[in-house]
This record gives structure tokens, sequence and C-alpha cells, in this order.
């Protein structure tokens, strides 16, 4: 009787990766092999494997939603396994004159006619890298942190930094979160994708940016998934993350959790200046940083509905975060604190409802939370610690941030609501209507604290923030779909009311309401199927935010004179790609900004937001991508922008630039991809990052005074030393291994490999030379 040539298992494989036309992997592609029973999908990182393979000639069957579909012939030879690596193009089809054309997420997004910058986060998922580092390596933006893991974070983009930039959670405001899911604490495994907004927002988005946005958009999956992180490194860091999710049978019900933890003693050295207890005396020296830990854990366990009649999707979710840090300086490194400790807890239940009605045509996003955030400061040392961690004494003194000492215990309330309606009139116009609604409520105690002139604890008085953007957008698509214009108009209002004390006690209260309209136009012009064109302009307003108004109960004070931020933002820029392996971008912008509020040190420990009256900004910025051998690829990019002052009523003044604000700096990367180095199913990416800052300057520096070198890149300026941070380059190489066993990663890093002095945010100081070794496992139920 002949045996069925199909149940021989023989042990002949085939595995292969699935890209699309941009390089990203493909998960949820279908291989089939043709006349058998042979069948799997790809994972994430889009590889498949077929395995027990007879000997003979087979059609391989390659199949995924929006792209056109393969037919591979393969010829099983003795002892010989196949490996492929496989791009579908976009799938594209012609009826009469109605085009269809379908692309990557990523590349949609980036094609849209507001400027749009979209961070592929899976690509360096198993990369010991920071979401920080990443953005750094990203044209037009720079992130600057106060220090090594958890310190507080500042984007910059396009010259706006601060409050200026929104942030976003899967296109819902994060404020609600405080700094739970900050962009220094998310490990990049855990995003689908960052998209970076500068300048004009899409209607999608409801906020009060300026200068832009950062859109934080999870992993998306339908599959059941576990996938789980463990990092170790310099400093005693570790950082580990975990992501579950299962769908029932049915594919109506789901439930998952997301979770993530880090940790460090951020004890790296530091230049510093250290004084003498004994003799009062002052030197420099190099020493650890001693009280600078930092602790986080963050866990959301969600579940709900989906695809029923009543519902695309309800998700219902609780989010619990914690984060406990050690305060080792205040707003710059000029004096140590060596015991003050602060803490942040929050319970978050959220409730996300998503339907599309009429044939889809209209669809209905509606999202909202209520929730409290707890934090607590310790400052009870009774003297003060030098750089050594020497500590002395003092009787006039019961902490060290503050004479008075602390035990603030405070309370912020939240509610977010976000309503997103969008219409599909017809075939070359949509509708969008976005509506967020947010409230802040402050209250808390101290008992060491300020005292009104009746007794009552200052922060026993409540502070009120409600704010309401309401946006309404118009897409349309002309000209036979070259052209694409979006207009937006957007309302802003926000009332605050707040009481605070003088240095007598006298009560000091303030109430205001203020509304503004804004309006945004952005159009796209495609030139050929690979270039295009935009341009979009923007009269917009950025009120006030509470911790900016109220201060943070930590090291922000209060400013209850601020006043709202007016800009008129332009942006113009240019999109090729040529042979689907090379890429270039340039883009330039101007902006004219009054009353820019901006984050300033109040003193060396205390910082406050105030008003730069009025800031003229204009810039450019290239990024391009270059595919040099198959295994090769290199990415660079410059960003320039002059940000400066203008009518300052000071001569000397006059047209200086923005004090602590970078204003050149650039990236470049070299990739290498290998296969089968130990063996035939394993993969090596290795790596090179290269990041230059030009010197910048703590104040405002007269114009005279700057360097000389064209455009200020070269050159020295004419100042004291102290006022400038210097020129910075940082080197970092690293390498990912996947051996056949796909499901487990192996990532090494080293960052700044010179160990060269890094300074941020008012010449604080970042951490010198360190390793990181990542493993990570990722399971995908097909």
């Amino acid at each position: 009787m002949p045996k069925n040539t199909e149940t021989q298992a023989v042990g002949y494989r085939c595995s292969g990766i699935i890209k699309d036309a941009d390089g990203a992997a493909i998960a949820g592609t279908t291989i089939t092999l043709v006349g058998t029973t042979k069948k799997t999908m790809s994972d994430e990182k889009g590889f498949f494997l077929l395995t027990d393979i007879p000997a003979k000639t087979y059609q391989l069957q390659v199949r995924h939603l929006g792209h056109e579909p393969q037919l591979i012939t393969l010829d099983f030879g003795k002892h010989k396994d196949i490996e492929l690596s496989i791009t579908l193009a976009s799938e594209s089809g012609q009826l009469e004159t109605v085009y269809i054309t379908s692309k990557s997420v990523n590349r949609e997004i980036a094609e849209r006619p507001v400027l749009t910058q979209v961070v592929n986060t899976k690509i360096v998922q198993d990369q010991p890298t920071t979401l920080v580092e990443l953005l750094n390596r990203t044209a037009g933006i720079r992130v600057r942190q106060t220090g090594g893991l958890g310190s507080s974070s500042n984007v910059m983009i396009n010259g706006f930094q601060n409050r200026s930039i929104r942030y976003f959670k899967d296109g819902i405001p994060m404020d609600y979160l405080g700094s739970g899911f900050d962009i220094s604490l998310v490990p990049v495994n855990m995003l689908e994708r960052v998209e970076v907004y500068k300048g004009v927002l899409p209607p999608l988005l409801g906020s009060d940016a300026l200068g832009g946005a950062l859109n934080l958009v999870t992993r998306q999956t339908t599959n059941q998934v576990l996938s789980a992180s463990y990092e170790v490194g310099s400093f005693n860091t570790h950082r580990a993350s975990l992501n579950l999710f299962h769908k029932s049978k049915t594919q109506h019900h789901f439930i998952g959790t997301d979770a993530f933890y880090n940790y460090s003693d951020n004890d790296y050295q530091a230049n510093v200046n250290v004084i003498e207890p004994n003799t009062g005396t002052t030197y420099a020296t190099r020493a650890p940083l001693f009280h600078n830990g930092f602790k986080n854990y963050y866990a959301e366990i969600f579940g709900g509905v989906s695809d029923t009649r009543w519902a695309d999707e309800l998700r219902i979710g609780l989010t619990a975060f914690g984060i406990d840090k050690q305060i080792n300086y205040g707003a710059s490194m000029n004096q140590a604190i060596g015991a003050a400790t602060n803490h942040q807890d929050a319970l978050v239940p959220t409730v996300r409802y998503q339907k599309s009605l009429f044939d889809k045509r209209l669809s209905i996003d509606q999202f909202a939370t209520v929730n409290t955030l707890h934090s607590n400061r310790v400052d009870t040392a009774k003297g003060q610690y030098n750089w050594l961690g020497e500590f002395t004494p003092s009787d006039s003194r019961l902490g060290e941030l503050v004479t008075r000492g602390t035990l603030a215990k405070l309370h912020f309330n939240y509610y977010t609501s976000r309503t997103h309606l969008h219409y599909k009139l017809n075939g070359r116009h949509d509708v969008d209507f976005n509506a967020v609604l947010t409230g802040f409520s402050r209250k808390g105690a101290d008992p060491l604290g300020q005292r009104f002139a009746s007794g009552e604890d200052v922060l026993s008085a409540r502070a009120h923030y409600d704010k309401q953007i309401l946006g309404l957008g118009l897409t349309s698509t002309l000209l036979q779909q070259k052209l694409t214009n979006q207009l937006v108009l957007r309302y802003y209002r926000y009332s605050t009311q707040a009481t605070d004390a003088d240095y007598q006690g006298n009560a000091l209260t303030h109430e205001n309401n203020n509304n503004r309209w804004g309006v945004a136009e952005a159009l796209k012009y495609t030139l050929t199927e690979q270039s295009f064109l935009r341009l979009s302009m923007e009269t917009a307003l950025r009120l006030p935010e509470q911790d900016e108004l109220f201060g943070d109960g930590d090291r922000k004070l209060t400013n209850f004179d601020l006043k709202p931020e007016r800009s008129l933002n332009a942006n113009l820029g240019f999109r090729t790609t040529f042979h689907q392996k090379h890429s270039l971008e340039i883009n330039t912008f101007y902006r004219i900004t009054h009353d820019m509020i901006l984050q300033l040190p109040y003193n060396f420990l205390f910082s406050q937001s105030q008003n730069i009256d009025n800031v003229r900004g204009i810039g450019f910025e290239a990024d391009g991508e270059v595919s040099l051998l198959p295994w090769l690829k290199a990415t660079g990019n410059f960003t320039y922008q002059d940000q400066r002052v203008f009518d300052t009523g000071n001569p000397s003044m006059e047209h200086s630039r923005l004090r602590n604000t970078p204003y050149f700096f650039s990236n470049f990367s070299l990739n290498g991809s290998f296969h089968k180095i130990f063996s035939q199913q394993d993969r090596l990416q290795v790596y090179w990052f290269y990041l230059f800052v030009r010197q910048y300057y703590l104040d405002a520096l007269p114009k005279d005074k700057e360097p000389d070198g064209f455009l200020g890149l070269w050159g020295s300026a004419k100042i004291d030393a102290q006022n400038i941070i210097p020129d910075q380059q940082l080197h970092t190489i690293g390498f990912t291994y996947t051996p056949a066993f796909h499901a487990l990663t192996i990532g090494l890093q080293v960052k700044n490999v010179w160990n060269k002095a890094v300074y941020d945010n008012f010449r604080i100081q970042n951490p010198g030379r360190s390793i990181f070794l990542k493993l990570s496992y990722s399971f995908n139920e097909q």
C-alpha cells in the first residue's frame, strides 16, 4: 500500500520574514503550502516557520489584507531547508477612473497633510533602548532629561518645548495619568509606534498644543499574545515589561494586561562642586550621585467585548501605578540633596466605546475617566548634605529643599472626557468633530508648610482648573486625489480658581476665565507616486496648565500671573522615496509666539513657569535613509532652529537666542542585518548611533557674543564658559541576536561609548558610559 507522502516527517523546514515596501515587519500574514494542510501566520516580527515538509516541489502562497498576494515555487531537495525574505507590495486595483491604493499604517500616517513623522518602535523593541533615546534620533526632536532613569523630560519639537508639546496615549490626552506613563518610563516594546506631529494637529487629536504632539500608540493585536522582557544594566538598573492578551473562541470577548517596572540607583559619576563642611571652602571634583534612586511600577488590566451588534469595541480598564523617587538635586546641580523623597500613586478606571454606523459612514469614539492621584513629599533632614554625602546638621532648619521642611500630602482629582465623531460625507469629503473636556482640582495638607495669617494650612485651600477644547475638521480630496486639504477650527476655553499666600501669610486669590478661537489649514499635493509637498499654517492658543499655574506640590512653584501662549505657525515640507530603498524628507518652519511659557529656574532648587514676551523662530531639518548594501542601511538627519526674542525693550539683548534651547543637532546611524550565523534560522543585527548637539547657553546671550562661524555652527562664544552647555558627541553601539528559537531575542548595548560628560536641561549632567543587556520573549498563538 503506498505511503501518504504528506504525512512523512522528514524534517525539511521553510522559514522567512514578511515585510512591506517600507521594510516594516507584517504580522498576521497567512502562509500556506498549497496542496498540503501546512499553514501558519507570521508573528509580530514578521517571522514564520513551517516544519516537517516532505521532499518535493510546492507552491507557497503568501496573503495579507491590503497587499498583493505572492505565489512562490519551492523545491525541497535532500537536506535542503529554505529561508526566505518576502516583500509584499501594496495592493492596488483600477475600476474605470476609481483608483484604490493600500499602504502600511505607518506610511499612511506619515503622508498626512499635517506634518507627521512616525517613529517605528517595533524595529527596536528588542534593543535596550529607551523611548527618549529613540526620539532623540528623530529629525526636529530633542528630548532633554534632568538626569538618569525616572528624571523629568522636556520634549522640544521645532523650537517649541515643555507643555507646548502635548502627549496622547492612543489619541487620548495623558494628563490623567500624571507621571505614570511618562516617555522616560514606558518601554518601547509596549508601543506599536509613536506619532510625532510638528505644528498643526489633525482634528482627531483634541488639544491646545502650539508646537506639536506625541501620540503613543500601544501594541495592537487580535491574536493571543504573551510578551515579556527583562533588562539589566549599569547603575543597578532593572527594567521589566509584560504584555498579555487573550481573545475568546467566539472573538467577541477579550482580556489583557500591560505592565512594566523600572528601578535604578542612578549613582553615576558627575562633575560637582563640593563644599567642605568644616572650612566652607568649595572645590571641584568628580563624585557618584548618592541619593538619586528611582523605582516605579505601572499595570493596566483591561477587558471588554468586540465585533458585536451594539459595539465595535467596548473596553474597560483599571490602571495602577506608583513612583518613588529620591531627590539628589533641585532645578540645577549647584547643591546636593541627601534625604528628601517624593512619592506618587494612583488607581485609574477608564472606559472606551467605539462603534461604526450607517454602513461605516459614521464612527463614534468615546473615552472617559475619573480618578485621583496622590503625591507625598518628605523633607525633614534638619541639615544639609554636600556632594560627598557628608551631612552637616543644623538647628536652624528642618529641611533641605526649604528651611521649614515639608511633609506635604496632595490629592489631585481629574476627569477627562473625549468624544470623537467621524463622518464620511462622500468619497471626497470627511468631517471630524472632537471634544475634550478636562477638569482638575487639588487639595492637600502639610503640617510643616506655609500658613495663612488665620493659621490655616495653605495647601488646604482647593485649586480648580477646567478646560474645554472643541475641534471641527473638514478633510477634502481634490484634483483626482492629488490634492488633500484639511481645515480645522478650534475653540479653547478654561477657567481657574485658586488661593495662595505671600510671605506674610496674606491670601492671594486667583480667578480667571478665558476663551479663544483658532484655525488651521494643511495642504498636501502629490507630485508623483513617490513624492509630495505639504504646507500647513495655523493661529493657535496654548492655555496654561494646572501645574504651571498652581505648581506641582514639589519643586515647581505657582505663578497665577501666567497668560496663554499665542502663536502663528507655518510648515513647508517635501518628501520623496526612490527604488523603495532610499528616502529624503526636508521640512522648514516659521513661528511667531507671544507670551511663550517656559519653565525656568526660580533659584537653584525650584523652578517656575514664566512668560517670555515675543519669540520668532525659523528653522529647517532634513532626514534621509539609504540602503548601502543588501545587509547595510544608513540613516541621517540634522535640525537647525533659530529661536530669538524681539521687542524686548533691552537693546543689548534684542534678537538674542532663546535661553537653554539647543539650536543645532544631528544624528547618523549604520544598521547591519545578518542571517545564518550559528544556525540556519538565527539572525543578528548590529548597529551604531552617533548624536551631535551644538553648544548652547544657559542664559540669554547678546547676539554679538555668539560664535562668528556660519549660523553659529563652529567657533566659540565670547562669554564665561560657565554659561555654556558645550558641544556634545555621543556614540552608541550594540547588537540583537535571535537564535533559531525565534521567540527569544538577546540585546546588548553600550551607551556613551567614550564616557563623555553629557549635559542637558540647565546643565544637569546625565550618565556617562553604561552597558545594558535585554532579554525579550514573545509568543503569539495564531
